[in-house]
């Protein structure tokens, strides 16, 4: 059995679906944005004229110092001891851990010397600073 019709000339693939997609991934990556940008502590990092931007800050565990100085792991405030049980447990999960800290410019550098301190004792060893290059 053979079924032929005629040729139909008004075939056209319709938009409507795709469009609907593309407004949806578009308003996906705006919130995914937006969420990613408030994970950080709002830090004045400081300039240097001999700044070197890392190749490779991913997969570093963020330290942030504000202002007050107040050291923050990832967004949760913590001590100095609290901060030795974050990396040492992080230490544990990945034994190369690398760490990127986030000092504001007008941190006193006891604060610094006593992060880097900690660091130490527990193990962690691969440490960067952020700066911005002037």
């Amino acid at each position: 059995m053979k079924l032929k019709g005629p040729p139909r000339d008004d075939v056209s693939v319709d938009m409507g679906p795709m469009i609907d997609l593309v407004f949806l991934l578009l308003i996906f990556f705006m919130v995914a944005s937006v969420v990613t940008e408030l994970e950080k502590v709002e830090i004045d990092i400081p300039e240097s004229s001999h700044a070197k931007v890392p190749e490779d800050t991913k997969g570093r565990m963020m330290l942030s110092v504000d202002a007050n100085n107040q050291v923050y792991v990832g967004t949760a405030p913590v001590t100095i001891e609290e901060l030795k049980v974050h990396v040492e447990r992080e230490l544990d999960l990945n034994p190369e851990l690398r760490i990127l800290i986030r000092a504001d410019q007008r941190v006193v550098y006891k604060t610094c010397k006593d992060i880097m301190r900690a660091c130490g004792e527990v193990g962690a060893t691969d440490l960067i600073y952020a700066t911005f290059e002037e």
